[in-house]
């Protein structure tokens, strides 16, 4: 009995490190395709504007314009860091039960 719920808790902890797992490539898949739209999002219409409105504008705008960029890089630098911590930290929980698996596997129980 004692065999069979050890492979129990064994297959449980497989489980889980490949769930995480899966989680964790979800979430660095996510970061990657959103990091690029965040940086276009920031970096590309500010500088588009004002090219295209450069005959237009008072010299004083372009420190306005020149503002909204350090603003917008200090903003996207905030959120960037915040969404790679909970990648980290995703792929930390799927390498901390992938090892749990790996040492209760080292033991000579394998699963059902």
């Amino acid at each position: 009995m004692a065999a069979n719920a050890s492979a129990h808790d064994l297959s449980s902890l497989q489980q889980r490190a490949l769930a995480l797992e899966s989680h964790a490539e979800a979430k660095a898949h996510a970061y990657r395709r959103a990091t690029w739209m965040r940086f276009v999002g920031v970096f590309f219409p500010i500088p588009f504007v004002v090219v295209l409105l450069r005959l237009e504008m008072a010299a004083w705008t372009y420190y306005v314009w020149g503002a909204l960029i350090v603003l917008g890089g200090a903003v996207l630098y905030v959120i960037d860091t915040a969404a790679s911590t909970r990648v980290d930290e995703a792929v930390e929980a799927a390498a901390t039960a992938r090892k749990a698996y790996e040492e209760a596997a080292g033991g000579g129980i394998t699963p059902p």
